[in-house]
């Protein structure tokens, strides 16, 4: 059989081309339209319908939620969210699922349905692809100039959804000190990394700067753009229990080829997922579940949930100061490091690899696409 997906835009089908064709795309020249076999079925993508009009079965790619009423002619609607949240309310993402349409998201949702597939791990596959991870040669950078480092500097009145970041900013900097750089575009190599890339005729310029501030530090934190308990504190608000990764996370997990250690700050119930899938970072050595327990903590003009997240930040950050007081050197805290959990960055390495090798649930993603499972 043959099945024709015609979609817009990159952001449609990028994760999905990735993810279940292992890789190995056939690509017709010029003409921005790719396919790939499984089983006994060809899946062809392409922004011509002309190009999809005589397949046995006719999708509809899209991820700007709002326009699918619009769409005619088509055997199956497939929205893709692989860039952040729904920001729509629950009844209208029922009133589209409930139609038999489906939705590949990276982004999770405070109820479940049968034509809604959620995975995290598909923002990953995006966004490696989209800001040139593939493109970058993962070196070794020995020279350690810091301990730890970080892109985020607490600016007060700005965004109060980042005062989780601007309080654990702040403990950090108490603990460390000197030992803690936030990276400046005066200071670092921060820049544009300039790399053409036709194959999707998308973006022309890449924008990786931590490539070249990361390597500078013995360890980074990387804060993702939810706290611990992101969106899941107010059960009346629409974005309830919705958490997605963003590239932020791909850093670290990425990253880790280059021997750099990572302190990841998100939403706890991702930070599981992502550990449960067996992804490592340093402060997973600091993570104790029995902190869960809900508590709060005086910031600003306003009170924090506290939980067993921002505690591993903290504790980590502690860990990190006595080895250095210990050892009084930034590449000697390094090969410590290296020593005791250099096989743990290994595994990362090797998993991520794994993952876009061969997404594990591809069969059943492929036939949810297929055959789709009703309501």
């Amino acid at each position: 059989m043959k099945i024709g997906l015609l979609y817009c835009s990159y952001e449609d089908c990028v994760a999905l081309l990735y993810a279940f064709s292992d890789g190995k795309l056939n690509l017709e020249n010029d003409s921005n339209t790719f396919s790939f076999f499984y089983k006994n079925d060809e899946y062809i993508f392409s922004c011509k319908y002309k190009e999809i009009e005589q397949c046995d079965y006719k999708i509809r790619l899209f991820h700007t939620f709002q326009e699918w009423k619009n769409f005619t002619g088509f055997d199956k609607l497939i929205q893709t969210q692989t860039v952040e949240n729904y920001h729509i309310s629950n009844q209208a993402l029922k009133e589209y699922l409930d139609a038999g349409n489906i939705c590949l998201s990276s982004a999770s949702i405070s109820f479940e349905h049968p034509n809604f597939y959620y995975e995290p791990i598909l923002n990953l596959i995006f966004f490696y692809y989209q800001f040139g991870f593939n493109f970058l040669n993962y070196y070794k950078f020995d020279k350690k100039n810091n301990l730890l480092g970080i892109y985020h500097k607490p600016i007060d009145g700005v965004n109060s959804h980042k005062n989780h970041r601007n309080y654990l900013y702040l403990q950090i900097k108490n603990i460390l000190q000197f030992d803690f750089t936030a990276y400046n575009s005066n200071d670092y190599n921060l820049k544009l990394l300039l790399q053409p890339y036709t194959l999707f005729g998308h973006w022309g310029n890449t924008h990786i700067t931590s490539y070249l501030d990361f390597t500078t530090s013995v360890c980074n934190v990387i804060f993702e753009t939810l706290h611990s308990n992101g969106n899941e504190e107010n059960p009346d608000n629409k974005m309830h229990g919705r958490q997605y990764i963003t590239e932020k996370t791909l850093k670290a997990v990425c990253f880790s080829e280059e021997e750099i250690f990572f302190i990841w700050y998100g939403p706890t119930k991702l930070f599981k997922h992502l550990v449960d899938m067996g992804f490592w970072f340093l402060n997973c050595e600091f993570y104790n579940q029995e902190k869960e327990a809900p508590q709060t903590v005086g910031y600003a003009d306003g009170i924090l949930s506290y939980s067993a997240m921002e505690q591993s930040v903290i504790d980590t950050s502690i860990f990190l100061k006595e080895l250095k007081d210990k050892l009084n050197d930034n590449n000697l805290v390094h090969s410590y490091l290296m020593e005791k959990y250099g096989e743990k960055l290994k595994n990362n390495t090797k998993l991520f690899k794994e993952l876009l090798n061969s997404y594990p649930k591809k069969e059943d993603v492929l036939n949810l696409i297929k055959n789709g499972k009703g309501n």
